[in-house]
């Protein structure tokens, strides 16, 4: 298995796709607490410019600042869309960790058949990997069945 070519790329693509499902990872909890950073003191500075405005009339001016600020924390959500961002990496990173197990899956399966991976299995790993690229995340993670895969390279030949 030393001078498996197609298996160590198999084996890199792997590598590559947990390292891709860790960082999609980090990004979804970054774009959260953005979302949480920005959105809890927006809350909080419309309920106080509320109940200051309502205080007092000299209370106006004070109001008026605080309630400037939670507008621009909220325009800060709206131009950032964390909630998008939120919902994108973590799609990223389902597909990533699904094209993971299934290069896992073709290495066992040439291991304990004591065979190389065929090129088509690669190939097909490949052309998962563009779709992830590209932003094809729900037709990846649709078309992925781990037991199809060696019946997919048999086909292919």
């Amino acid at each position: 298995m030393a001078d498996d070519v197609v298996g160590s790329q198999v084996a890199d693509l792997r590598a590559e796709c947990e390292e891709q499902a860790r960082k999609n990872r980090f990004r979804r909890q970054f774009w959260r607490f953005t979302h949480a950073a920005l959105g809890l003191p927006a809350a909080v500075l419309a309920a106080i410019s509320g109940a200051t405005g309502l205080s007092s009339a000299d209370a106006r001016i004070p109001a008026a600042v605080l309630a400037l600020g939670s507008a621009g924390l909220s325009a800060a959500i709206a131009f950032l869309g964390p909630e998008v961002h939120q919902r994108a990496a973590h799609a990223r990173r389902r597909a990533y960790l699904a094209l993971e197990v299934e290069a896992r899956f073709a290495l066992t399966q040439a291991a304990s058949s004591g065979e190389h991976v065929p090129l088509a299995v690669y190939r097909n790993l490949l052309e998962r990997q563009r779709m992830v690229i590209a932003g094809q995340l729900d037709e990846i993670v649709r078309r992925i069945d781990v037991g199809a895969a060696p019946a997919n390279a048999e086909a292919d030949g």
